[in-house]
């Protein structure tokens, strides 16, 4: 009888301890993705900030006769 309630006791118990080790996987893999996303984001504005100064005439030089 006692076997009987010290099973699911032991089940219960070992499934809470792995729980918080997902917590903390998924908050560290969420980190990395919004990291990875405002890393993405600062290339694509230093790209089209070179891309922009390539654009834009050069100030003509002037001309001494």
């Amino acid at each position: 009888m006692k076997t009987v309630l010290l099973i699911p006791l032991l089940c219960l118990g070992l499934a809470g301890c792995a729980t918080p080790a997902r917590q903390t996987d998924r908050e560290a893999a969420a980190e990395a993705r919004g990291y990875e996303r405002g890393y993405r984001q600062a290339v694509k504005e230093q790209y089209w900030l070179i891309q922009n100064q390539q654009r834009r005439p050069a100030p003509a030089e002037p001309t001494t006769p």
